[in-house]
């Protein structure tokens, strides 16, 4: 199963798609979220998410706070941009 993630505001949904890997701002540091991540729940601090896709392709979002949950191969990040 691949890393599924969805990013929301509380306006919509922005993305969701199979990635290799998210990096966000943590509140205590910045921190990546791989295939296989023990569970997690974390605040987030202001900066940017970093997000590659499956494909390759990087994508960037901004937050200003939020949430992210990571657990059974799905990262949910609710953010406030």
């Amino acid at each position: 199963m691949d890393l599924q993630c969805e990013i929301v505001t509380p306006m919509d949904i922005i993305y969701t798609a199979p990635v290799g890997l998210v990096t966000v701002p943590g509140e205590k540091g910045e921190f990546t979220v791989l295939k296989n991540h023990a569970p997690i729940i974390s605040v987030l601090s202001e900066g940017k998410i970093r997000v590659i896709g499956k494909d390759g392709q990087e994508n960037f979002f901004d937050c200003k706070s939020g949430v992210v949950e990571c657990k059974s191969n799905k990262i949910v990040i609710l953010i406030h941009e």
